[in-house]
């Protein structure tokens, strides 16, 4: 007699519970990103002509250890900065929503908001704070391993590492 399953797919099966768990604040994550990339993609961020960055540096209130290392760094590569935040936001947050490359993604998002918070004087009221634990726990976790990329890969066992 033959046997007729209905199967799970396997990028919904196995041990997902934990990761489960970790859609709502990975989808929440993956969202905030690529709307802070997109704001400022409409804003303007990566022509030539304009250079937001500058404002947005002068309302900060780094430490002087950081001021004269990356802020500085940023004052003489304006545009390239500019370039650099934008697709990073834009990239990072993407793969986040995606779930792909989930921990990648989440050591970036964790790297960006670090320089975020350094780079506002240390405010720990701030969101900053917040976003790297979340960011690193997705990272640790691999919460594309859910309803992500990283799962689909994974079911259809191509080897890419850090998934």
């Amino acid at each position: 007699m033959a046997e007729e399953t209905r199967r799970v797919p396997a990028f919904l099966s196995g041990p997902t519970t934990a990761t489960a768990v970790l859609l709502p604040l990975r989808l929440y994550v993956g969202y905030w990103w690529l709307k802070l990339g997109l704001s400022k993609l409409s804003e303007g961020w990566l022509s030539a002509d304009r250079y937001p960055l500058n404002d947005v540096a002068k309302t900060l209130n780094p430490p002087d250890w950081f001021a004269v290392t990356f802020m500085d760094a940023a004052n003489e590569n304006t545009l390239l900065f500019q370039w650099l935040i934008v697709l990073a936001e834009l990239l990072f947050g993407a793969m986040m929503l995606a779930g792909a490359a989930t921990r990648v993604a989440g050591a970036a998002i964790a790297l960006m908001a670090l320089i975020g918070f350094i780079a506002a004087g240390y405010n720990f009221g701030s969101w900053e704070i917040p976003m790297i634990l979340i960011s690193l726990t997705l990272a640790v976790a691999a919460a594309g391993r859910y309803l992500g990329a990283d799962a689909i890969l994974r079911a259809r066992l191509v080897k890419v590492p850090l998934f």
